[in-house]
């Protein structure tokens, strides 16, 4: 009798979501070859395909593995410097990435960090020295020398050699920008990150400045010739119409007042893309600060090292259990989120989502996962989910917005983000219909990414002695 090789396999016995059509299948196989999907096929008897190794998914229900367009995976969860957060930030990248494996995440855009770091990371990933998800860089965000985000220094160059860059390139002329554009590409930046916010978050943080059009301009240009994309943080209507001005591609976190119907209209027209955060701005919800809280107490050693942690729950703390508002002096010495400004602007959040849909324009799944101390991995990936479905999404349309739309947004629609022959077999298994409840998604017991078992791996003792690794993700 032929044995399989290690490396093709053909996933039987399953419902079959793939990325875009409507409803389940249930009589597929999908044929793994190397990283790719070789086949799709009805009706086939996995045990007669000599060659391939048979993995009986026992009923579940198969996935494109989930994207998540904003990410920040090199932010460690720590507001503070201290000597044991110098200790446990290279652990704690290293769990984030692997939290969005064990979540179903094999794809993410990371929407600013350090350079160094992401570039290290990166190559660990692709080499197969560490656990995680395909990762889209932009590298540091560009912004003005006092502008957003007003909560992040510029930090000095001890802490900036030890981070691997700063987080926001800080910069005031067309010339400057350019050349920081340049400096982020070089680097090997995917995307180009903007901040565009006008009024800031903190108390007591007033008005800031933005990009003026010619130094923004410069960024649009230096992107457009390197062949790339730009995405914009944006919070405010007037922020939503400068970077709309400046054909922005992606937008990030849905604005705190609301869209316009003819701006809506106009954006969708332009097939701009809204990423839009809700579970990130939905702080006035009790349940999120819970189950955040409840998380820390009962698994926090799950997603973060023990100076994360320690630090999250101080975070938590100061904003629940605290005195509120603090004082000017507390909010003058560290930075404090204004949670009723964001908290008041939710509704206006929520509501542009469907405002944009009902236009015709396009919303993808992004989470900000990593950008706030609360954010955690996978965590707020469910809750995204969730939210997309109370605004009026059939389980259907999230999920495909989750996978395939998700895709199209990168630009990768035509290796990622669905079941189809030639497509890079990132697939995940879940316990449960996720079109009939969402939560399935919570129930990920396999992760393929590549070709490759990242969680879930079928045990084959016969052929644990001709196993061969993978090739590379191309």
């Amino acid at each position: 009798m032929k044995i399989p090789l290690a490396n093709r396999h053909v996933l039987y016995n399953m419902n079959l979501f793939d990325g875009q059509s409507q409803g389940l299948r249930t009589d597929a196989c999908v044929m793994v070859e190397d990283d790719r999907i070789l086949d799709v096929v009805h009706g086939l008897d996995a045990g007669t395909q000599a060659g391939f190794m048979p993995v009986d998914l026992q009923g579940r229900t198969l996935l494109p593995g989930l994207i998540d367009c904003h990410v920040h995976l090199t932010v460690p969860f720590m507001t503070k410097v201290t000597p044991r957060a110098f200790m446990d930030i290279a652990a704690q990248i290293k769990r984030n990435a692997a939290t969005c494996i064990d979540a179903g995440i094999t794809t993410v855009r990371d929407a600013g960090g350090f350079p160094r770091r992401l570039a290290e990371l990166n190559t660990a990933i692709r080499n197969g020295d560490l656990t995680g998800p395909r990762i889209i860089r932009c590298n540091s965000a560009l912004t003005t020398s006092r502008g957003c985000p007003d909560w992040v220094p510029r930090f000095n160059r001890v802490i900036r050699a030890f981070l691997g860059g700063q987080y926001a390139e800080r910069v005031d002329s067309p010339e400057q920008a350019s050349r920081a554009a340049q400096e982020m590409i070089t680097a090997g930046a995917d995307w180009i990150k903007i901040y565009c916010q006008h009024r800031s978050w903190l108390l007591g943080g007033g008005d800031l400045p933005v990009f003026d059009r010619d130094t923004f301009r410069a960024i649009m240009n230096t992107a457009s010739a390197a062949g790339k994309k730009v995405c914009c943080h944006i919070s405010w209507l007037d922020d939503l119409k400068l970077a709309m001005a400046m054909g922005v591609h992606t937008y990030e976190h849905s604005p705190l007042e609301a869209i316009p119907d003819e701006t809506a209209i106009a954006f969708a027209a332009r097939d701009m893309v809204l990423n839009p955060t809700l579970t990130c701005l939905d702080l006035g919800n009790d349940a999120l600060w819970e189950t955040v809280e409840g998380i820390c107490d009962e698994r926090g050693g799950t997603f973060l090292e023990p100076e994360p942690l320690r630090q999250v729950k101080a975070h938590i703390y100061r904003y629940r259990k605290g005195p509120w508002p603090p004082t000017e002096g507390e909010y003058r010495r560290q930075p404090y989120m204004n949670l009723p400004l964001i908290a008041g602007g939710y509704a206006n959040a929520a509501a542009n989502v469907v405002r944009i849909l009902h236009a015709g324009g396009r919303v993808g799944v992004a989470t900000d996962s990593g950008g706030l101390p609360t954010a955690f991995f996978g965590v707020f990936y469910a809750e995204e989910l969730r939210r997309l479905v109370r605004l009026g999404l059939s389980n259907y349309q999230t999920l495909k917005a989750a996978t395939s739309g998700n895709a199209e947004i990168l630009g990768l629609q035509d290796k990622l983000g669905s079941i189809r022959p030639g497509r890079l077999a990132d697939l995940i298994v879940v316990d449960g219909n996720p079109l009939n409840d969402l939560d399935a998604v919570l129930n990920v017991r396999m992760v393929m990414k590549g070709g490759r078992f990242l969680k879930g791996a079928p045990v084959h003792p016969r052929l644990s002695s001709l196993h061969k690794p993978l090739p590379q993700d191309r």
